[in-house]
């Protein structure tokens, strides 16, 4: 009879891995600047993916956003899209399947794309205007209980990347949960040489956040931008906790 329990607890165990196994859609179309880094990004969540045993596909073919496909994954990422890269029916299709409880994670340059839809602006919470050279940057961590901060082990994380401003400061919004902003004193914020007449600076400047839509989730992270990111342990941690977290199955 011991021997007959013990069989179950196994299974049991082995159905909630199962159960855990996420389906993830890349998604990295470009229609205007395209980050070098991509292919990087590429490289690094098939690897995450393989460590964590999750289903991916990658692809820049917008007709995957039909209602049909996307109820196949649990987390869509955008990563480093920009521009308008979705058709009015590919926009329908994602706008109900995120707020009927699917998770978006956009990467970088989620504020850089679909601009004119307001729908997805509200969803990733702002406007990317303009960023300094690369250059490093004290990172302040807000929620440290979040799992894409809970590997860290100060409330300190300092990092060489872009640092995006936004039109707005997405904390005004009652939904959206800041867990990382950074510390303006610690980089060249005024630096808008690529952006002349913008004023970057935003005081109270967040940089990574989470939002409920309906009864989905998006994770927001502005970091990500340089290559050599994408082969830093902690980053990919970060990208780890995030897309468990927008699946709604961490």
């Amino acid at each position: 009879m011991a021997r007959l329990h013990l069989v179950f607890i196994v299974l049991f165990f082995m159905g909630c891995e199962q159960a855990k196994t996420l389906d993830v859609l890349v998604f990295s179309r470009t229609n205007g600047y395209r980050h070098e880094a991509i292919s990087d990004g590429l490289e690094s969540l098939y690897k995450l993916a393989e460590s964590e045993k999750w289903i991916i596909e990658a692809t820049e073919d917008s007709t995957i956003f039909s209602v049909e496909n996307l109820n196949k994954f649990d987390v869509v990422v955008f990563l480093q899209t920009a521009g308008d890269v979705l058709g009015v029916e590919g926009k329908s299709a994602f706008r109900d399947w995120v707020e009927g409880g699917g998770g978006l994670v956009a990467l970088h340059s989620g504020t850089v794309t679909e601009n004119n839809w307001p729908w997805f602006v509200d969803a990733v919470g702002g406007i990317f205007i303009g960023h300094p050279p690369v250059q490093q940057g004290k990172l302040i961590i807000e929620n440290t209980a979040h799992p894409a901060t809970s590997f860290l082990s100060d409330s300190v994380w300092i990092v060489e990347d872009e640092w995006y401003s936004f039109d707005r400061n997405p904390r005004d919004d009652v939904e959206i949960d800041v867990l990382i902003s950074i510390d303006e004193s610690s980089y060249d914020v005024d630096d808008n040489g690529w952006f002349e007449g913008v004023n970057q600076r935003m005081g109270d400047h967040p940089l990574v956040w989470t939002n409920n839509v309906g009864k989905g989730r998006v994770f927001q992270t502005a970091l990500g931008h340089v290559p050599e990111l994408y082969r830093d342990s902690l980053f990919i941690q970060h990208l780890r906790g995030g897309i468990w977290w927008a699946s709604g199955k961490e």
